[in-house]
């Protein structure tokens, strides 16, 4: 994997802007606000257990127990992966997004992490990584990139990717993107100076990038009002 240190917002524009996106490329990103393993939510705690067979039924129990509460029909098994993931269950998706300013906002935006570094990730690749729809979540051999449904109103405004996980029997656990022997190499982590993160919000701001718009609802408009008052409430 490799590492690059970004100073400022303009920094890391230009490093964005100088990726290849043409033909058949797929370049993801990924903003964290602490240096921790690129692992889905379902194997952080213990990536060496094999949580497969917990969430088909964890799957299983959301499918039979939310139609009430989701107000639309869900068939595939991966379609509702994407749709309780973002809602908060343990699965074996990996957030990403297909806009680099979108992860530049995650990795920034935790206002007790202000005085740390934060990270973004760009994974790269192409077609042939992309998971095969028609199989289910629960039989890919590999670790690989889900373009999901755009099925939520979260997934539409943060330019939604995934990557989907698997429990490797050889590895006898889950193993991190940045030592998965297919995809390290193609793994960049920019470290996103502590320094800068303050300007860089208010930058993203300018252009759109806040709390209300990567949570389109009332949740995410109270944390915007929050951040647009916070000096008048210290």
């Amino acid at each position: 994997m490799e590492v690059k240190e970004i100073k400022s917002f303009k920094h890391y524009v230009e490093f964005t802007e100088a990726l290849n996106y043409l033909g058949e490329n797929i370049i993801l990103f990924r903003g964290q606000s602490t240096n921790k393993a690129l692992l889905p939510s379902i194997a952080r705690s213990n990536p060496k257990l094999d949580t497969t067979n917990v969430e088909i039924k964890m799957l299983s129990e959301f499918r039979r127990t939310s139609h009430l509460l989701m107000n639309k029909q869900i068939d595939s098994d991966w379609d509702l992966l994407v749709y309780a993931q973002h809602f908060g269950l343990k699965t074996r998706l990996l957030d990403w997004s297909s806009n680099p300013m979108v992860a530049l906002w995650f990795a920034c935006q935790n206002e007790f992490k202000f005085q740390s570094d934060s990270y973004v990730y760009i994974l790269s690749g192409n077609s042939s990584l992309l998971a095969d729809i028609n199989k289910s979540p629960f039989e890919t051999t590999k670790t690989r990139i889900l373009c999901p449904v755009l099925n939520s109103e979260r997934i539409l405004a943060q330019s939604g990717w995934f990557t989907a996980h698997k429990y490797s029997k050889n590895n006898k656990g889950f193993v991190k993107l940045e030592t998965n022997e297919e995809l390290k190499d193609s793994i960049t982590q920019l470290v996103i100076s502590a320094t800068s993160k303050l300007d860089i919000l208010k930058k993203l701001e300018v252009f759109g990038i806040n709390n209300r718009t990567m949570y389109p609802d009332i949740h995410g408009l109270c944390e915007h009002l929050n951040w647009s008052y916070r000096n008048q409430l210290k």
